[in-house]
């Protein structure tokens, strides 16, 4: 029944519709008050909100759902992302519809966020006990099973236990203790044997709805009835602490809604063994939901307590913020497309989970096109502290999205060369492919030569500067050059437009013909015009023909022409039956999107090339700065203004720290590990060496912290130093990298090794070619977790490094290098000075007492947090490269 409107040759009552409507919804308003309960439990919104305030509430998540499910719904229609099970359309339906009852609600009812949340409850348990006697009484066609099961009625007993004992010790006047025993005790037996029978003696739709639902309307009922309301407190006599009614509701609430949507999803999927898998499928992801929360619930402690400092005077712009999801948007798109599964019981929940990363990134963006054209920014006031004179002084502050249209450079070069990545990647060849013109040869053979005169005229300039002797040659010669480069590009790429909207025959026959010209034209134009930015820096030339800056403007005409030239492959593409052609125009739409991607990353590196000089047209800016101002990112502190400044050397320093031991540690590790693994005769030896990594990763930080400071001082300067401190955490991170890269290796099947001897490949080229590639996820994984240890590391540091709370300059290890005349040839003053580090600082902060700013301390503790998941971050894009790379190989 509850699949049947996906296939012909079955019939759906018009009762069994509405009941799987009304499952839907049960299930979309558990949903509902689980996202609440997370919500409230992190005090996101106040259990005591009533009126507007909770109107507002409940109006910004009908905003943000309406605002996924309509995106999604747009790709469904467009079969980008088709949305088939009924089970997903009719959750989506249903949180829509119990978004806006809760609007209506919270508009109509003078009851706080706390009871309508308990009277809620009380309509899920209502909705539970309707669907479980409508299947018992035959008002729809189910296939339960004899008995809800043992396990189920253990569960419930034991809850229901506990419910017992709680209402029955609850009552005033009781006695409590009769012959002996605990009244609490013989209430929460014969409420737990009760609970017992109610499951497992009558048939399963019964025995899954009433019992669940009888334990959501007495926690719903505590709730609406203030029994346990948000002032409720209890403070327990062996206990120093409390439990208060702002920590237990939203804890019912959360309990509430997993047994709420257990039920719902067996009734959903008729009960039997189908209604099982979906409602343990259901219940499985929302508890994997609950345990990422709780883990991220640390995160988001640290990160309320001090965003407020890291996030003041913070201001980006809508567009700038845009140009930031682009990649993300993109990455959900295509899971969001990936195969939902096959047609079983698990498909449904599946794709309802598949979809909602581009739900929520759709929402977003739709809310930053809504700033850019009502021109009304967003802002969130707020107050943080700062310590002037050991005096805490609040100032006043707001994050801020402006609908400013200036994006920085920067931004647009970290975007686009993400896309430009990711969709080359994508790009298989379309060699051989179409007609090859005559003079397609001479333009493969001339573009490769122009780029390298360009090259090497860009060295010349390099090594003799843009003016030697006082003769601008650099710039005039970049003038002229720059210029027809330009032209030329623009050429390049017009040209396959023409072909395609001139030609004979249909769209997709001309788009097929013309593969050649697609492939050379995009690829040369996107080459030849990074040569001719590469000249401008280096010729320190920036080309104006008139209002006109010739080589951003071709390279906004080629992105515009790209983007033009994927529509129209896609569109042949969807109008085409032939497989191979299908094919084929699915390679030129990857192609032009990859071109498009990196026309638009070249104005980011005009741009920085040409310095100060932005790039607009019209209200739409390109420049170095751009609309973000990130005070605490950005700047270092300012001990005597009044205004705090930043974090910038610290947040430095830990980068370099981590970079450095990195470099060091890792391939040195991955070499031991190789000797170790290939090569070292498997005995005594390699057991005392793992015997000893296993030691090392386990030795208490401080020691190598002592180690450091004892051995690597004296030898280097005998001064704290940026250096010292690589090589300590180095140190630590050694033994972790050489363990998990022994077992990557280990993890090889020797049937690789074999076949390679087989081929007569040597054992280097072997380990080389096969092993190590194969072993990379593993190697990467353990680089992660030794990352990730390392950057929070405390008490080493301070004994290498030093603590600096107000550093006002960040280290320059780039511009540190020197060549020298006399060994070792390369010298790096920057190396050998100590540096700010984010853990040293929040030490630092914690120790100064009441000289130390504790906000400042909280916020350097969250961007410490997020200089680690960043390095997370990288570190598991690294080892999804090397295992799809290994899949696709």
């Amino acid at each position: 029944m509850s699949e049947g409107y996906a296939h012909e040759n079955e019939l759906v009552s018009a009762e069994s519709n509405l009941y799987d409507r009304a499952m839907d919804v049960g299930i979309a308003l558990s949903i509902t008050t689980f996202v609440v309960g997370m919500i409230t439990f992190a005090d996101g919104v106040s259990l005591a909100a009533t009126g507007m305030e909770l109107v507002t509430f409940f109006g910004i998540l009908l905003g943000v759902v309406a605002g996924g499910v309509g995106i999604v719904a747009v790709f469904s229609y467009t079969n980008v992302v088709p949305i088939t099970s009924q089970r997903v359309r009719g959750v989506a339906l249903g949180l829509l519809v119990s978004l806006v009852g809760l609007a209506v609600a919270a508009a109509a009812l003078p009851v706080s966020l706390a009871t309508m949340l308990g009277l809620v409850m009380i309509v899920e348990a209502g909705l539970l006990v309707a669907a479980g006697a409508g299947s018992r009484f035959g008002f729809v066609e189910t296939d339960p099973s004899m008995s809800a099961g043992l396990l189920a009625g253990i569960v419930f007993g034991l809850l229901g236990a506990a419910i017992g004992a709680v209402i029955v010790a609850s009552f005033p006047g009781v006695p409590g203790v009769i012959a002996g025993v605990p009244l609490w005790a013989l209430g929460g037996l014969l409420f737990g044997v009760g609970f017992v029978v109610l499951t497992v003696s009558p048939r399963e739709d019964i025995g899954s709805t009433v019992p669940p639902a009888l334990i959501i309307g007495i926690l719903g009922a505590t709730i609406a009835t203030a029994v346990i309301g948000v002032g409720w407190q209890w403070t327990p006599e062996n206990l120093s602490g409390g439990f208060t009614g702002g920590s237990v509701i939203p804890v019912f609430v959360l309990f509430g809604s997993l047994l709420s949507s257990w039920s719902a999803a067996k009734c959903r999927a008729d009960f039997g063994a189908r209604g099982r898998q979906y409602g343990a499928f259901f219940v499985i992801n929302l508890n994997a939901f609950l345990m990422v929360a709780i883990m991220a619930a640390i995160v988001v402690f640290v990160a309320v307590k001090g965003i407020g400092w890291a996030f003041h005077d913070f201001s980006i712009g809508a567009l700038s913020l845009l140009v930031v999801l682009a990649p993300l948007l993109v990455l959900t798109v295509q899971r969001a497309r990936a195969p939902a599964g096959t047609d079983e019981w698990h498909s449904a929940a599946r794709q309802f989970f598949r979809v909602l990363p581009l739900a929520a990134v759709g929402s977003f963006a739709a809310m930053l096109l809504g700033i850019i054209v009502t021109g009304t920014p967003f802002e969130i006031p707020y107050q943080y502290a700062i310590l002037v004179d050991r005096s805490t002084v609040m100032l006043d502050t707001a994050f801020r999205v402006t609908p400013s249209l200036a994006v920085g450079n920067l931004l647009v070069i970290v975007s686009g060369t993400l896309l430009f990545t990711y969709f080359l990647r994508r790009y298989g060849s379309l060699r051989d492919v179409g007609i090859e013109y005559e003079r397609l040869s001479p333009v493969r053979q001339a573009v490769p030569a122009v780029i390298g005169l360009l090259v090497l005229l860009s060295l010349v300039f390099v090594g003799i500067g843009p003016a030697p002797g006082g003769i601008p040659i650099g710039p005039t010669v970049g003038l002229g050059l720059a210029t027809l480069g330009a032209i030329v590009v623009a050429a390049l790429v017009l040209a396959p437009l023409g072909a395609l909207l001139t030609g004979e025959g249909s769209l997709a026959e001309r788009a097929h013909e013309n593969a050649q010209l697609l492939n050379v034209g995009l690829f040369s134009g996107v080459a030849l015009l990074f040569a001719v930015i590469v000249l401008e820096w280096t010729a320190v030339s920036n080309p104006q023909l008139g209002p006109l800056a010739p080589v951003p403007t071709v390279a906004l005409l080629a992105a515009l022409v790209s983007i033009c030239l994927a529509a129209f492959a896609a569109r042949a593409r969807r109008s085409t039956d032939d497989t191979l052609r299908h094919r084929v125009l699915g390679e030129e739409v990857t192609l032009a999107l990859t071109a498009a991607a990196g026309f638009v990353t070249l104005i980011g590196l005009h741009v920085a090339a040409t310095s100060e000089t932005a790039f607009a047209v019209g209200p739409v800016e390109v420049a170095i700065h751009g609309s973000l101002s990130w005070p605490t990112v950005l700047q270092g502190a300012i001990p005597l203004g009044q205004a705090p400044g930043g974090i910038y050397p610290a947040i430095v320093g830990t980068i370099w720290i981590v970079i450095g031991a990195s470099l060091f540690a890792v391939p040195l590790g991955l070499g031991a590990a190789v000797f170790l693994t290939e090569y070292a005769e498997q005995g005594r030896f390699t057991e005392v060496v793992e015997t000893a990594t296993n030691a090392l990763w386990s030795t208490p930080s401080i020691v190598f912290g002592l180690f450091g400071a004892a051995f690597l001082i004296p030898r280097l300067g005998n001064s704290l130093s940026l250096l010292a401190a690589q090589l300590t955490l180095a140190f630590m991170l050694l033994p972790l990298v050489v363990i998990t890269s022994r077992e990557a290796i280990k993890s090889v099947p020797d049937e690789y090794r074999d076949a390679s001897a087989a081929l007569g490949v040597d054992r280097w080229t072997t380990i080389r070619s096969v092993v190590i590639p194969a072993a990379m996820p593993g190697v990467v994984t353990g680089v992660i977790l030794g990352v990730g240890r390392i950057a929070g590391e405390t008490a080493p540091l301070i004994l290498v490094l030093g603590s600096e709370i107000n550093a006002t300059n960040a280290i320059d290890v780039l511009g540190g290098f020197a060549f020298t005349t006399s060994p070792p040839f390369i010298t790096n003053e920057a190396l050998l000075n100590s540096s700010a580090a984010l853990p040293t600082q929040v030490w630092g902060i914690i120790t100064a007492g009441v000289s130390g700013s504790t906000s400042k301390g909280w916020a350097t503790a969250f961007m410490l947090l997020v200089v680690v998941l960043s390095f997370y971050a990288v570190g598991i894009i690294a080892r999804t490269y090397f295992r799809r790379k290994i899949n696709y190989e």
